[in-house]
């Protein structure tokens, strides 16, 4: 029977933090996107058009209905081959084979996060009502107004816990970028713990370390709550 080595954890701790800043850039950048764009997404299947709204809620289907790893597999297998195609014909002088990994990684959990927040999104707003818009129209607002000032406000609220949940979700998927050849926390760890055959000390680091990043991702969103709870009851007090 093998031993823990401890000494593997001390030794590989301050080397696999070097891949922290990708972890992080994948699961900021990605959350950054998909926030604009998974509104987008649910404002346009609530509207009910035909065309759009199908394909829109295909989208999202086809994303929340798929395993990431193949979406992952998918994207980087086939997006270099359309690159190629776009170059060739536009006859840019862009070496695609040169594009770094985290950009097919980006695009994989952009449009995934994406889908995923629509789906929140499109249940928080059915809690602020078609009576809101209605009353803002009313009162000279524009649509885009309206949404800025008083549908976004109300439903950010609702939001919070589903947000919580998938950005923490976000941030354990965040490790399949090393099948991109990313080399984030757990590509490092894999490869560090290949080396010598130390993989039960480099899955359990790896474990202490999303669990931190996790329960941080957690309390950030908490404290958005608390704060926008407090904003509301100071707003309903002078409303």
């Amino acid at each position: 029977m093998t031993r823990f080595n401890l000494g593997y954890i001390l030794e590989s701790f301050i080397p696999v933090l070097r891949g922290l800043p990708i972890t992080l850039t994948v699961v900021l950048v990605s959350a950054a996107l998909a926030f604009p764009l998974g509104f987008f997404l649910a404002l346009v299947i609530n509207r009910r058009r035909k065309m759009s709204s199908r394909l829109a809620a295909l989208f999202v289907s086809f994303m929340r209905g798929t395993p990431m790893i193949i979406q992952i597999y998918v994207v980087y297998f086939s997006l270099p081959g359309f690159f190629v195609f776009v170059v060739e014909v536009l006859k840019l002088p862009v070496d695609v084979y040169k594009i770094n990994p985290l950009v097919y990684a980006l695009t994989v959990f952009v449009l995934n996060t994406s889908a995923i927040f629509c789906e929140i999104f499109r249940s928080a707003l059915h809690t602020v009502g078609p009576a809101q818009m209605e009353a803002a129209l009313s009162n000279g607002l524009t649509e885009a107004q309206a949404y800025w000032r008083i549908i976004i406000p109300q439903m950010l609220e609702a939001t919070c816990a589903p947000l919580s949940t998938a950005s923490i979700e976000l941030m354990k998927n965040s490790s399949l970028v090393f099948y991109m050849t990313v080399m984030d926390i757990m590509g490092i760890i894999k490869t560090t713990a290949a080396e010598g055959y130390n993989y039960l000390e480099g899955y359990t680091l790896a474990w202490v370390i999303y669990l931190f990043l996790c329960y941080t991702v957690e309390f950030i969103w908490h404290v958005i709550e608390r704060r926008l709870k407090r904003r509301g009851k100071t707003e309903n007090l002078y409303a």
